[in-house]
């Protein structure tokens, strides 16, 4: 159950455009822009791969999913739905789902997921700009998994001396 669970969450993102080579080149070039450092690949493979594999995360993952799908097919006539188009400042939902996912890492990962949703670079911002269908929570489920997995690979090598 466990392993089914955790492959349908990493299916879901990658049925909504984003892989794990994604969550890798992002966690990486944040590592190394925060850092400058060079990145151990096969360490921060290990390091997405612990975020990912969490029955916890994966939870989080299809949910907040589930929510985007569903607010697509929500009725235009629904109070929300207009917020949820354009990811209207005070709803935090999406936000709240995210830090869900950092918090089970460390208060670091909270810390940088909020930079990460502030200024949403790379693919957070791609995902947060589409138009064609509605992405509330998937850009703050990615900034969440990127700032998690960059502190576990901190950890992964050893702690962070920064």
């Amino acid at each position: 159950m466990t392993e089914a669970l955790q492959q349908a969450a990493i299916d879901k993102l990658i049925a909504r455009g984003v892989t794990l080579q994604d969550v890798f080149e992002g966690t990486e070039t944040f590592l190394i822009e925060k850092f400058h450092d060079e990145v151990d690949g096969e360490a921060l493979d290990k390091a997405i791969n612990r975020v990912l594999h969490k029955d916890e995360v994966a939870d989080i993952i299809l949910t907040a999913i589930f929510l985007d799908e569903q607010a697509v097919l929500m009725p235009d006539s629904e109070p929300l739905k207009a917020r949820l188009k354009r990811d209207a400042n005070g709803h935090n939902v999406d936000e709240i789902l995210a830090i869900g996912i950092t918090q089970q890492f460390s208060a670091a990962a909270t810390v940088h997921y909020g930079r990460l949703d502030d200024e949403k670079p790379g693919l957070i911002g791609e995902i947060n700009d589409r138009t064609d269908t509605v992405n509330v929570y998937l850009d703050d489920i990615l900034a969440a998994l990127i700032s998690s997995a960059a502190m576990i690979y901190l950890e992964v090598l050893g702690g962070n001396d920064y």
